[in-house]
């Protein structure tokens, strides 16, 4: 954990040499490449909107989508990710917010509704219920558990991450978490924000993906020079256990000429 950290650290610096990331767009870009980089070839990273049958548009900052079901914008990292684009909210598989710093709560109040936008229209989609998520509750030694359940609610969950480069320490002390809230918060080099739970002899373990049906809030955790690192590997561990629905290209054609006709 403290070898990634310190290998993503060390290529934010590289690329800050060259954007002094001075703008938000800058440190945007950076984070692009960094994923690029690290992120198996089936995901594709881009910057833009997310864009619903019906035209409706969320976010503006990085989308991690189905390169293989959407292949169009492979080319994208050829001009820096400098251009923005719509990606049909099919074929997203996660929502990052990024910030260069976290300092105040103004900017994480900003953070935490942009992440509530995206994940509450992926939520429209369709959505494909998952046989082993526990309706009641985690059951350990034959007793449901206020614990967060292991399991999603859906295959295709949609996954919102806020990703700071600098952070202010407690800011975050507890955020009593909805099904829209951030599933994960890398805060800087050192915290993560996540809903974890100790279950004890069976060891420590944390929830993939925000429970709103658990008591358990999201908290700050500090993990010194680790967080970049942790962050990384909880981001994949959600994406690979992720199952998207095939796009459903009829809806947006179907949405498309039904607005010609109006036209005409």
């Amino acid at each position: 954990m403290e070898r990634l950290s310190r290998q993503i650290e060390a290529r934010f610096n590289q690329i800050e040499a060259i954007y002094n990331f001075e703008h938000g767009n800058e440190f945007e870009v950076a984070l692009c490449q960094l994923l690029a980089e690290l992120l198996p070839d089936k995901y594709g990273v881009c910057r833009g909107v997310i864009l619903s049958h019906d035209d409706d548009k969320e976010g503006d900052d990085i989308i991690i989508y189905d390169r293989m079901n959407f292949p169009s914008l492979r080319g994208d990292e050829s001009v820096g990710f400098s251009l923005r684009q719509q990606i049909p909210f099919d074929a997203v598989y996660a929502y990052i917010e990024c910030k260069h710093a976290i300092e105040d709560y103004e900017t994480l109040n900003k953070a935490l509704s942009q992440v509530a936008k995206v994940k509450e229209l992926l939520f429209k989609r369709q959505l494909r219920k998952n046989k082993d998520y526990d309706v009641a509750g985690p059951i350990y030694n034959g007793k449901v558990r206020d614990w967060p359940r292991q399991e999603p609610e859906y295959l295709n969950q949609p996954y919102g991450v806020v990703f700071a480069r600098r952070y202010k320490s407690r800011l975050i002390s507890s955020i009593r978490p909805t099904s829209l809230s951030p599933d994960l918060m890398i805060l800087g080099k050192d915290h993560i924000g996540s809903q974890t739970v100790n279950l004890g002899p069976d060891g420590v373990k944390g929830a993939i993906f925000v429970d709103e049906k658990c008591g358990y809030p999201l908290v700050e955790e500090f993990n010194k020079d680790c967080a970049f690192g942790l962050g990384i590997i909880m981001l994949l561990n959600a994406l690979s256990s992720i199952q998207l629905e095939p796009i459903n290209w009829n809806a947006f054609l179907n949405n498309h000429f039904s607005e010609k006709l109006k036209k005409t």
